[in-house]
């Protein structure tokens, strides 16, 4: 009796794409393999059309030898990337519901994974954030004690580049 595998593979290829998608360890680790496999299929692919111990079958092995070790490399620091890839993630998330220091807090365990340049530079974007959320909120209290000309000009201080600043941006235009 034939057992038919082929909707058992095709499900099992449909499982492996949503994991990959939505699950950031299985993309992360797909992303090295796929990055890295195709040169490797390339290599061994021009390495079997090559007589053995030839120039060109040595130098394949040698690329070979490269792809699998930088393949290794990769793998080996996988976690700590996923890690922080997890926490500027869930940090930025909290920076846009407006919970900054809690989203510095989070930021902080940058540096106990030897990011700690990155994790000072998104500590000063969140820090921004807020400054720009605290100097919009106050532009709108003036605005709503009849103190115009000094909410304008707090509002032109707000950093364009931040959240707050497209907010400020457009209570500016209202004003004018």
């Amino acid at each position: 009796m034939a057992v038919n595998r082929q909707p058992l593979i095709k499900l099992l290829l449909i499982l492996l794409l949503i994991a990959g998608v939505f699950y950031m360890p299985t993309r992360e680790f797909l992303k090295i393999t796929f990055i890295l496999g195709i040169p490797f299929i390339f290599t061994l692919g021009f390495m079997v059309r090559q007589s053995r111990y030839s120039s060109g079958w040595i130098i394949s092995l040698m690329l070979l030898i490269a792809i699998v070790g930088g393949y290794g490399y990769m793998l080996t620091n996988l976690p700590d990337r996923i890690e922080t890839r997890r926490i500027i993630s869930e940090a930025g998330a909290l920076v846009a519901e407006g919970k900054y220091d809690q989203a510095i807090e989070l930021y902080k365990q940058l540096e106990a994974l030897g990011k700690t340049e990155q994790m000072q530079e998104k500590i000063e974007l969140a820090q921004l954030e807020q400054q720009a959320a605290i100097d919009l909120n106050q532009a709108r209290i003036l605005i709503e004690q009849g103190k115009e000309s000094e909410a304008i000009k707090l509002l032109k201080q707000i950093p364009k580049n931040t959240r707050s600043g497209y907010e400020a941006n457009k209570l500016l235009r209202s004003l004018q």
